[in-house]
């Protein structure tokens, strides 16, 4: 079974790349909640599928088959995180977007599930939280104007 399949539209996190010392790692997931499977939605798979075609093509970089890793540098290599962030940065400043931190594209992910009233449990599975309270708690700015949709549906329910 393959970390990423796209055929079938998910993508399995079994491995974490992380900076030790100065060098980076493939190591094992924190928890056990962090090794998970992603079902990815139709955007995403599109845009990796021309990502892979793209570095294919364009580099003399081993297949992410071979290396086991999606994103790399152009030849190949893991991306070290300064380096992974400066490239964000660029995209952003050249898209015209404003300037955010790179983990703030988890935040916002989780933000804009919660807003479209998708069940916290299934946020916190996505994100890999051990508990789905981690998730209420962090997200808790969130899901308190969620809860007025419930008052509105009693409302509704009762006629009021």
């Amino acid at each position: 079974m393959s970390a990423l399949d796209l055929d079938q539209g998910y993508l399995m996190v079994v491995q974490n790349l992380q900076l030790v010392n100065g060098k980076l790692e493939l190591l094992e997931p924190k928890t056990q909640k962090s090794r998970r499977m992603i079902v990815l939605p139709d955007f995403v798979k599109v845009a990796l599928r021309i990502h892979l075609i793209r570095r294919q093509v364009m580099s003399q970089s081993p297949s992410w088959h071979e290396s086991g890793l999606v994103f790399t540098s152009d030849i190949g290599t893991p991306i070290f995180p300064r380096n992974l962030v400066r490239h964000f940065k660029l995209k952003l400043s050249q898209a015209g977007l404003p300037d955010i931190r790179f983990q703030d594209l988890r935040h916002t992910t989780a933000s804009l599930l919660l807003e479209k009233n998708v069940h916290p449990k299934l946020v916190a599975e996505l994100l890999g939280h051990s508990t789905v309270n981690l998730t209420l708690n962090r997200y808790s700015h969130i899901i308190n104007p969620i809860n007025k949709v419930a008052s509105d549906q009693m409302d509704d329910m009762f006629k009021v």
